[in-house]
């Protein structure tokens, strides 16, 4: 370990690490470059913006048997949020970040510069790139700026410095191009994780959070919108972006200030009304989560088409959505672990296949696979930790497990293409959880034709006779995968569109 004075204050500081450049002094925010035996003041470090992370200086964890210490990190802003990327060093001198975003984190350790990447201009979400034997697919592209950081860094930056990031899946898999230095870029390889995984020790508790945010992580906080002065309600540690209900405002919350960001006087509800209002609580596994936020959705192609998204918040578990539809009500969280394949005959996710909901996909060059169809909101209010804009629009695609009780979704624009998992969710449970009742949907969520159904019996039992010999004799991996698939195929058109 390094211990320098700061040259600003007089404070000790730690270099802990020998590949460690950069620390920022915990006292003064002065940012110190270490350069052979001795540092020098290159400026201040911005204030970090106050965030409710678990993460902090000194925090430790276990990470496939090699223990690590969190020295420092860096915090990201883009256009609709805020991440923070966390330096870790294992105890055998090597490093790697840890990226915290909305609950969700990434390990990636830095594999150099990449020179076969593509240029940044030229990327675009659901974009695939070959690295190594797997094929990633870009799900994040952001235009990013560091506006802050603390501890030490194994690199030298400015406050303020652009940050051009591509993010990419497979999988579990995680690769991300960082383009700040131009080209080629740093590439970054990892996985996502989560903090149970990591075994972490030391992590901020609600004390800790309120102690130096000032709130209790999940408490009701009160501000008056910037705009027409009503008052807006918001959990502490859950948003940085307001909507509010009476003048349709944008209302950035991030630092100190509110902050109107625009205003959208034709925003209006979906034809679908809303059941549940903003505030409401429900005791789901034992757990409190608070609807935050609302959302009005109506597909592009047909008005009559749309539904309601809930945006549901717990302070230990973080986020879910409950969706509102005609046909029923579902709960789903965003998916660490993607999809194996996804085409637009079917969906392969943990071994499992999904049949799409929708099979008109319009033509377009923008995105692989080709969007089922289009939709954008119509109504935003409450908090979001993003920024949701009244007209933004995504391509979605929609996959049905055989009995229709979980559904797959991917929503995608040209920078960013997420997954999500949703289960069906009973009259009886929302009864339980919020006290309301609502019917059940139609037993049968995905008919079949009957005729084609008993067709597709009798064909099942033939190809998986046929094949029985190739079974019993050992050759199991690639025969049940091409089993599957072929009974996939043959029970797709038994289902009526």
């Amino acid at each position: 370990m390094y211990r320098v004075a700061c040259p600003a204050c007089g404070a000790e500081v730690r270099f802990h690490a020998t590949s460690s450049v950069l620390a920022v002094c915990p006292y003064c925010q002065s940012t110190l470059l270490r350069d052979a035996d001795s540092v020098r003041d290159i400026g201040k470090m911005a204030a970090l913006l106050g965030d409710y992370s678990p993460l902090q200086i000194a925090a430790s964890g276990i990470w496939r048997g090699r223990q690590f210490t969190v020295v420092g990190r860096i915090q990201l802003q883009y256009d609709a949020g805020v991440w923070n990327e966390w330096h870790i060093l294992f105890d055998d001198g090597q490093s790697a970040w840890l990226a915290d975003s909305l609950g969700q984190y990434v390990l990636t350790h830095a594999q150099g510069p990449c020179d076969s990447a593509p240029a940044f201009d030229s990327l675009q979400a659901g974009q695939a790139w070959p690295q190594g034997k797997d094929s990633f697919i870009f799900s994040d592209i952001r235009r990013a700026r560091c506006v802050a950081g603390e501890g030490e860094l194994p690199r030298q930056l400015q406050p303020g410095y652009d940050a051009p990031v591509a993010d990419a899946r497979c999988g579990g898999r995680f690769l991300t191009l960082d383009y700040s230095d131009g080209t080629p870029p740093q590439l970054y390889l990892g996985e996502a994780v989560t903090l149970k995984q990591l075994n972490m020790q030391r992590l901020r508790d609600e004390r800790a959070i309120t102690a130096a945010t000032g709130k209790l992580p999940g408490s009701v906080q009160q501000l008056a919108c910037p705009q027409c002065g009503a008052s807006l309600d918001y959990r502490a540690g859950t948003a940085t972006h307001l909507n509010c209900p009476s003048c349709g405002s944008e209302v950035d919350i991030q630092g100190e200030r509110a902050t109107v960001l625009g205003q959208h006087q034709a925003q209006q509800a979906s034809t679908l009304r809303f059941t549940l209002a903003n505030g409401s609580q429900a005791t789901i596994d034992g757990k409190v989560w608070t609807i935050i936020g609302l959302l009005g959705w109506v597909e592009d192609k047909d008005r009559n088409s749309s539904w309601n998204e809930y945006l549901l918040y717990e302070p230990q578990l973080g986020f879910r959505w409950l969706t509102e539809t005609r046909d029923g009500w579902w709960l789903g969280t965003l998916m660490d672990i993607w999809v194996d394949q996804a085409t637009n005959d079917y969906a392969i996710w943990g071994k499992r296949a999904f049949s799409p909901i929708y099979h008109y996909p319009y033509p377009s060059k923008e995105y692989s696979p080709p969007p089922a169809y289009r939709a954008h909101i119509t109504y935003a209010a409450g908090a979001f930790p993003w920024r949701a804009r009244i007209g933004d629009s995504v391509a979605l695609c929609e996959y049905s497990s055989m009995d229709g009780n979980t559904l797959l979704a991917s929503e995608q624009n040209r920078y960013e293409l997420t997954w999500s998992q949703s289960r069906r969710v009973s009259g009886e449970e929302m009864k339980r959880w919020f006290g309301i009742i609502v019917p059940d949907p139609p037993a049968e969520t995905m008919p079949f034709d009957k005729e084609r159904g008993r067709i597709a019996s009798w064909a099942t039992l033939l190809l998986w006779g046929v094949n029985l010999p190739a079974l019993v004799v050992g050759e199991t991996g690639a025969v049940v995968l091409i089993l599957m698939l072929a009974t996939f195929v043959m029970w797709h058109p038994a289902q009526k569109k």
